[in-house]
């Protein structure tokens, strides 16, 4: 085992406050649950990279907004992705000192990949791996092979950690080790193998 590789929504990072939520709802003048549904299930073309930020915050809002509105949209929803999970972190870090290697694989479209991108606090984990670079999400097969090319690993070389069971299920099924992120501490049980 040479790679810890990391989700990074609710795993490296904490989930969207209720304040970043009522933020993005009072900028896009849309609010309830009808709006958060189309908000989720519109994204994977999104995160895939196969939509513009337009074209998908058209979709969510039903109405194209101006590029004006457009900028503050992706800046409130980029901010409320970037609440760093400090015990995630500092156990990585502590995996990183263990000798293992630290790399992020994220379902994310280019604007909120950008931002986090662009974190200090991730600083130790390389590379982070976006879907919309690979033009695949998960869980797709293809994502994850594409993620093992990156990281020129093979599947026994790989533990990863997502919070949600479809993404670690489809991992598993291509022979990665890995495991449903429920706590910080499942980090500190990986150790580095030959």
């Amino acid at each position: 085992m040479t790679w810890l590789l990391c989700d990074y929504g609710e795993v490296l990072s904490l989930p969207q406050p209720l304040a970043d939520q009522e933020a993005i709802e009072s900028i896009t003048g849309q609010a309830g649950g009808d709006f958060w549904t189309s908000y989720w299930d519109s994204r994977p073309a999104y995160d895939r990279g196969d939509v513009t930020a337009q074209s998908y915050w058209t979709a969510v809002l039903g109405a194209c907004p101006t590029p004006t509105h457009l900028d503050a949209i992706i800046e409130s929803d980029a901010a409320s992705w970037i609440h760093p999970n400090s015990p995630a972190l500092d156990a990585a870090s502590r995996a990183s000192q263990r000798g293992l290697q630290l790399a992020i694989f994220s379902n994310a479209p280019l604007e909120i990949a950008a931002a986090i991108d662009s974190r200090e606090w991730l600083a130790e984990f390389s590379p982070r791996i976006f879907s919309c670079n690979l033009r695949t999400i998960k869980p797709e097969p293809a994502a994850y092979l594409a993620v093992l090319a990156t990281l020129n690993a093979g599947p026994n070389d790989v533990v990863f950690f997502d919070d949600r069971a479809a993404n670690v299920v489809a991992a598993r099924q291509i022979g990665i080790r890995a495991e449903l992120f429920t706590d910080a501490q499942q980090f500190d049980g990986v150790q580095p193998t030959e």
